[in-house]
């Protein structure tokens, strides 16, 4: 599962205080988060220009709680199988 992004959107961002934007996030840690969806289409463009494009992920909501839930099954099972079972 890539990290990166999920789909911009008033819902979305409000929702999720504009952390859906977790590249930008990542790069400019102490810009504004309301600022994310304005630097988000200069940081597509620069990473496309330089060849790395296919880096930048974007999902919907959905599809990262999905993730989410993914990750904490698998986790899960690896502390269960260690410390439970082991």
């Amino acid at each position: 599962m890539p990290a990166g992004n999920v789909e911009g959107g008033r819902f979305n961002d409000w929702f999720t205080g504009h952390l859906n934007y977790q590249i930008e996030h990542h790069l400019f840690p102490t810009m504004p988060r309301h600022n994310y969806p304005l630097v988000a289409p200069m940081v597509r463009k620069l990473l496309a220009q330089h060849g790395k494009g296919a880096g930048y992920h974007v999902k919907t909501l959905l599809g990262a709680f999905g993730d989410i839930v993914s990750s904490l099954e698998t986790y899960g099972r690896a502390w269960r199988d260690a410390y439970v079972e082991g």
